[in-house]
């Protein structure tokens, strides 16, 4: 609503003025645009118009210069139409209050509506010394040809004290072309940040939750703050209530989440793959620094990139009491916990429990050289090495402080060993596999098998690590150290005792049955051309091969199962195959049922191979990576009919030279990476 201001005047000049309004639509000096409190707009890039009232979806609002020049107030809803796209920044002004924040969502059906930031520099979504925020479902990008300073989304106070409530909930933001640069590592998806010197400046209540971040460079989730120094000075104004939890990241140019300058802060249920995708600096998939109690739980993180640096998790400089727990790290090229700090820059009271590492790559724990943290513990997590990787245990321990590292279980079929100081302290953990001159001295060690229900079984995704749980008769149950403080659950949610001894490794419940697991009783590659009627020498190859090529270079794999000892029901069944080494990302393999087993892996030929028929699964190859083909209706049909299983794997990528993918065999060395068929009852 316009409303004229009256100005009283007196005298003629005055009389004049008056008549002068009488006459008057409007003057623009004379003149305020206010809103009333809880108030809905409407937004529609198609079918608005700036001259509507913007307060029905019959009468929306059409731009963002309409938008962007409104101040909104307290319990205000700006909703843009579904479908619609928008050029350029999205800049609302205005601050809601407690209990009664201004929301931006979407309405309507369809997709997410479109904000394109079209390369401008800064955020495509901005806010500056604005409070009780809440920002929802939209779709936002940022691209450009070449790098520069911007953001998808960026939230900043500026000397202000403390500032309240900032909810980004649900935003799909990608291709964000902002600086892969050691210097400046907020550019990318979402960046929260205190700023300026002037006022003691802080965030209270700030939610990033359920958002996908994807293709951003340099950062995917950051906040910061120009006070936010915990290194004892005073220039500590740490974010409370800070949490980052539920998002989903791919493909980042550089790190994946850093949480800075918090205490008490959450970093929870994220799942972050192949970050360090461009920056050629020092990059982790999700870490903390600058912070006080940092907790990062229960979240997945895989395939980063390069050793610099490139684990799967990060307690970084000034951290007091950092907390890393109920984790799944896999196949980060770097390894597991990047763990920093040196004789002036601490990183004490770190604890590392009931965390599961499978396949990561280079080390598993690298320490920051010259420095080991105060109260640095380590126990009940489970690591599995397959063979073929040199991954390190413990890498650049030095410095006063012991480690304690106990409970643990090292399932290590690799060739990597460990770095051990005098005063380190190794206890009840459970050592298998190979048994490096390195390992250290245990009072209370175990080396036998510790029966894991699948070891290596691990897929993508928090719930698809019950290969790591203990089968009944393991020696890891309830063997393991009493530690006080210990949390009280492991990666199942299974209790802790504070008064009993747990297991050892990240499972603390009760002995599984183990599954019926049978491996490949006959498995053989088959290759075409001329070597079409030559046996590939099946019963002593370690790898199982595939490859779409020119003819002679062609390959399939065949894999049989004899599950005829087996006489209960089947509930469910599925064939796990572990790629040992894939040429180059991308490749498709296909899994298709064999119904003749007569053949044998050392007869079997290209001329003589058996034919497939119904196709089982399509598959992209990651090397490491098992593949789970699920068989449920053909065992059950296999119950009546023999008891035996055969499968053919091939290429269904275009014709390559680098296009072959090796598979562990019946033969490999790897034990949990051995093809196998598992029932279920």
């Amino acid at each position: 609503m316009k409303l004229i201001k009256a100005v009283r005047l007196c005298g003629s000049l005055g009389l004049m003025f008056l008549l002068m309004l009488a006459f008057a639509v409007s003057i623009p000096a004379w003149t305020t645009t206010t809103y009333a409190n809880n108030t809905t707009y409407y937004v529609d890039s198609v079918g608005g118009n700036d001259s509507n009232n913007g307060l029905s979806m019959g009468a929306p609002w059409k731009t963002l210069t309409q938008v962007n020049g409104t101040t909104f107030q307290p319990g205000d809803k700006i909703l843009f139409k579904s479908g619609s796209t928008w050029s350029g920044q999205l800049h609302p002004l205005g601050s809601g209050s407690a209990g009664s924040p201004i929301i931006i969502d979407k309405y309507g059906t369809g997709n997410k509506p479109i904000f394109n930031g079209n390369g401008l520099t800064g955020a495509t979504v901005y806010f500056y010394n604005q409070q009780y925020w809440e920002i929802n479902n939209l779709e936002v990008t940022n691209t450009a040809a070449a790098e520069g300073d911007r953001y998808g989304v960026k939230v900043e106070a500026h000397d202000v004290g403390t500032y309240n409530h900032f909810y980004i909930k649900n935003l799909y933001i990608h291709d964000i072309k902002g600086t892969n640069t050691d210097e400046l590592k907020v550019t990318g998806g979402i960046f929260v940040t205190v700023s300026g010197t002037a006022v003691r400046t802080k965030w209270n209540d700030v939610l990033i939750d359920g958002n996908t971040v994807e293709r951003a460079d340099r950062t995917g989730i950051s906040n910061g703050s120009s006070w936010g120094n915990n290194d004892g000075s005073g220039n500590f104004e740490p974010y409370t209530n800070l949490v980052i939890s539920n998002n989903t990241l791919n493909d980042i140019g550089g790190d994946g989440i850093v949480m800075r300058a918090s205490i008490n802060g959450l970093i929870q249920y994220n799942v972050v793959n192949t970050v360090h995708a461009r920056d050629t600096h020092y990059n982790v998939a999700i870490w903390a620094i600058n912070s006080t109690n940092s907790v990062m739980q229960f979240n997945e993180a895989y395939n980063t990139k390069t050793t610099n640096d490139g684990q799967g998790f990060d307690c970084d400089y000034n951290l007091t009491g950092c907390t890393v727990q109920y984790n799944y790290s896999h196949d980060n090229e770097g390894g597991f916990l990047l763990v920093m700090g040196n004789g002036s820059i601490r990183n004490d009271n770190m604890v590392v429990r009931y965390n599961i590492s499978q396949n990561d790559r280079a080390r598993i724990f690298q320490f920051n050289s010259g420095y080991t943290p105060l109260n640095a513990n380590i126990y009940n997590n489970t690591f599995y090495i397959r063979s073929g990787l040199g991954t390190s245990i413990t890498t650049g321990l030095s410095g006063s402080n012991p480690i304690y590292f106990k409970n643990n279980i090292v399932y290590n079929l690799g060739s990597g060993g460990y770095t051990v100081k005098a005063n380190d302290v190794y206890d009840y953990n459970l050592f298998y596999g190979n048994h490096p001159a390195s390992e250290p001295t245990d009072a209370h060690k175990l080396t036998t098998d510790p029966l894991l229900a699948g070891a290596g079984s691990g897929g993508t995704g928090l719930n698809s690590v019950n290969g790591y749980k203990l089968g009944s008769g393991s020696p890891a149950l309830g063997s393991g150290l009493l530690i006080s403080n210990n949390g009280g659950k492991d990666y199942w949610g299974n209790t802790v005792s504070a008064s009993t001894a747990p297991n050892r490794g990240a499972y603390n419940g009760t002995g599984v049955t183990l599954p019926n697991v049978w491996t490949a009783v006959d498995d053989a590659t088959v290759r075409d051309g001329t070597y079409a009627g030559t046996n590939q020498a099946g019963t002593t190859a370690v790898t199982i091969d595939t490859k779409n090529d020119l003819t002679s270079y062609k390959r399939d794999g065949y894999f049989k199962f004899d599950f005829g000892s087996y006489s209960g029901t089947v509930s469910a069944a599925s064939i796990t195959l572990t790629p040992t080494a894939a040429a180059s990302t991308g490749i498709q393999n296909e899994v298709a049922l064999v119904s003749d087993n007569t053949w044998t892996e050392g007869a079997i030929t290209w001329n003589t191979k058996p034919a497939s028929s119904t196709v089982l699964g399509a598959y992209t190859i990651t090397s490491g990576t098992p593949i789970t083909i699920n068989v449920t209706s053909q065992v059950q049909a296999a119950m009546t009919s023999g008891k035996k299983l055969s499968i053919r794997v091939y290429s269904t990528s275009p014709v390559n030279s680098n296009g072959n993918v090796s598979y562990a065999s019946k033969e490999s060395t790897d034990i949990g990476g051995r093809p196998h068929l598992n029932i279920t009852p």
